[in-house]
């Protein structure tokens, strides 16, 4: 099946596309030449789900490719390396951290830690590991398709492409573990292509810290974790995760971050607001809507803080940072806006904003006065993430 790559994809199998191609063809009286354009596709590399998960294994320390989202636990930090796995490492002398171990977790981009257990995911699967023995770390439990797939079941697409190729792929069986690219020539057929085609449309001490782009996140003994359009909710009871609930929230969702008994969920859109005190059952209190960017958000007191970047398959060109108040959880109000160049995670310590902001560094910004930010330092030789 053949997708195009934008903030919602659309997709249409090619035999369908093709026959109704020939049918236009053959009812139109329009003798012209067709007209193609050149397009980039992407291409669905697809392997067996049963080969991906018997590659699982703890192995020792190995060269960090690409690196993804960073969580904190007591005395380690635990690095995603993008569709690959975790990188285990000591950071008990800061000044010298040490690998010590490397978790082949293929799928990976997300990780959260509560009483020495590591959750994952890999692909559409949540693994469980031990890690109070860290020079023994440990599998004990797998939860086979645990997520229904969109923002979990396939690998990230590291290049730009006008249209995703998904082929045979069938997500039952299989997991899209990278892309490969080449030029087509496509016939130019004004709207009919478009028409026919379908929208996809601060921790305690027994858990670890994460990122503004973390999709899982634990409160107490639950875990909360998103995907492309679900919130999904799991009880943690001993070494189990008992899945209790998941619902559909909207489209294009990308981050969720917690303070006291809410979630502020971060989507290409907006950001939502859930009431989760009683934990098992999230409940939609308000959001903000804006138009389409990445949107990574966190929260200190009564103020959220979210950075929106354009120029990009998030959406429009503009790139800012708003400050929200979210005293009023059913009617949070947008303060102020910030401009950025390329904003991409941030994170809050005390009376201190941190922002990454791509090629311009990293920007610090005292809030001691939510609503009045101040600019105090940039670090402009480095480019950060998260």
């Amino acid at each position: 099946m053949l997708c195009k790559t934008s903030t919602h994809y659309l997709m249409k199998k090619l035999s369908i596309l093709s026959l109704v191609l020939v049918l236009f063809s053959f009812g139109s009286c329009n003798s012209d030449d067709p007209e193609f354009e050149a397009v980039v596709i992407a291409n669905a590399v697809l392997e067996s789900k049963s080969i991906i998960r018997d590659r699982l294994s703890v192995e020792g320390p190995s060269s960090l490719l690409n690196s993804g989202k960073i969580y904190a636990y007591q005395d380690y930090i635990f690095v995603n390396d993008i569709d690959r796995g975790i990188h285990v490492i000591d950071s008990r002398n800061p000044e010298n951290p040490t690998k010590i171990a490397f978790i082949q977790v293929l799928g990976n981009r997300d990780i959260e830690v509560r009483n020495n257990l590591l959750y994952a995911d890999s692909f559409t699967d949540l693994v469980v590991f031990d890690i109070s023995n860290i020079e023994n770390i440990t599998l004990i439990n797998r939860y086979n398709d645990a997520f229904d797939g969109f923002g979990f079941g396939q690998a990230v697409q590291t290049e730009f492409a006008d249209w995703q190729d998904y082929g045979n792929y069938d997500p039952r069986e299989q997991f899209i573990v990278g892309w490969s690219y080449e030029t087509r020539q496509i016939e130019i057929e004004d709207d009919i292509f478009l028409n026919d085609a379908v929208a996809l449309g601060e921790s305690s001490n027994n858990t670890g810290q994460g990122g503004s782009f973390a999709r899982f996140k634990i409160v107490d003994n639950f875990l909360y974790a998103v995907d492309v359009s679900t919130l999904y909710t799991f009880e943690l009871t001993g070494t189990d995760a008992i899945e209790k609930g998941k619902e559909q929230i909207g489209w294009n969702i990308e981050t969720i971050f917690n303070q006291d008994d809410y979630l502020y969920i971060g989507s290409a859109n907006g950001m939502l607001i859930y009431d989760i005190s009683a934990r098992a059952s999230p409940i939609y209190q308000g959001g903000i809507m804006h138009w389409e960017g990445c949107d990574p958000v966190v929260v200190q007191g009564d103020y959220a803080y979210l950075t929106l970047r354009g120029g990009n398959a998030c959406g429009q060109d503009l790139s800012f940072l708003q400050v929200i108040n979210v005293s009023d959880k059913t009617n949070p109000i947008i303060i102020d806006t910030y401009d950025m160049q390329e904003p991409y995670g941030l994170g809050i310590k005390g009376d201190q904003l941190f922002v990454s902001d791509g090629s311009k560094g990293l920007k610090v910004y005292d809030n001691s006065d939510p609503e009045t930010l101040e600019e105090i330092q940039i670090i402009d030789d480095i480019r950060v993430f998260d």
